[in-house]
């Protein structure tokens, strides 16, 4: 069995300031801003922080959507569609990222049982450095490869199985699987869609995973490494002696873990601190 590690969340390259996690490990999750038309109802002024008053819009200065400034008038944050990926409630994750890390290619390759975990960037509220937190995860049930060769009608097909997912509201909302102009002479990539089942959702409190920088990159804390038994992209375990990466681009790390040993491992960490 195995279960993926996928970094999602707004940082500091798409929303400001960095979300927080306070001491007790209690957090926001901040869904990325939405980078096309998509009939995704969600803004960041409409939805609910989990702790206290208010909405996400209140804890997003600014945001970009396409790597162009959105700007941080709160009207503009405000109205501004989430990318609800991955989505909590409704257990289900999309994907399109092949490089530089292959992520398209480990969540096609996920049987039922398996399992994928989500991490973000996350600074603590009452000071210190930005590191990565589990702040979910969920059982898979079924994986879907949307071809994008596919004739129109058997894109919309298969997408419409996966209604809550936030690739489906794209192309109900252009007609094209992907964000990237049509007519421009960009590849359009596949997507991958993983439907879960329980256990699984949204973390009370998130689960540090790094404990250092080195060359500005995150490390797994030596801890996590051992408990969750990261493979390399050959899917060979890791060796102890090396750290394992999850800077940059959030990468996707599949780790040698039993979906129960890495339940029981989460829910240990949930308790009070």
């Amino acid at each position: 069995m195995t279960v993926v590690l996928c970094g999602v969340g707004g940082d500091a390259g798409n929303v400001a300031p960095d979300p927080t996690v306070d001491p007790d490990g209690r957090f926001e999750y901040v869904p990325i801003p939405e980078k096309c038309d998509t009939t995704e109802s969600r803004s960041y002024g409409t939805t609910p922080l989990r702790h206290g008053d208010g909405t996400l819009a209140d804890r997003v200065d600014w945001l970009q959507s396409r790597g162009d400034y959105d700007g941080g008038r709160p009207e503009v944050v405000a109205t501004h569609p989430l990318h609800h990926d991955p989505n909590f409630e409704h257990l289900t994750y999309g994907e399109h990222r092949r490089r530089p890390s292959p992520y398209v290619q480990t969540l096609a390759a996920l049987d039922p049982g398996d399992a994928v975990a989500f991490y973000t960037g996350l600074r603590p509220e009452d000071g210190g450095k930005k590191h990565r937190y589990l702040v979910g995860y969920f059982a898979v049930a079924a994986v879907t490869v949307v071809d994008p060769d596919l004739p129109v009608a058997e894109k919309r097909d298969l997408l419409r199985r996966h209604p809550h997912n936030a690739h489906t509201k794209r192309f109900e909302a252009r007609g094209a699987l992907y964000y990237q102009d049509p007519d421009t002479d960009a590849p359009v990539k596949p997507v991958v869609i993983v439907d879960g089942r329980a256990p699984g959702g949204l973390l009370d409190r998130a689960v540090k995973l790094t404990d250092r920088l080195e060359r500005r990159m995150f490390r797994l804390s030596p801890a996590v490494q051992e408990a969750l038994r990261p493979l390399d992209r050959d899917g060979d375990p890791v060796p102890e002696e090396e750290s394992v990466s999850l800077g940059g681009f959030k990468p996707v790390v599949a780790c040698d873990v039993d979906l129960g040993e890495f339940v029981d491992w989460v829910e240990t960490r949930q308790r009070p601190r």
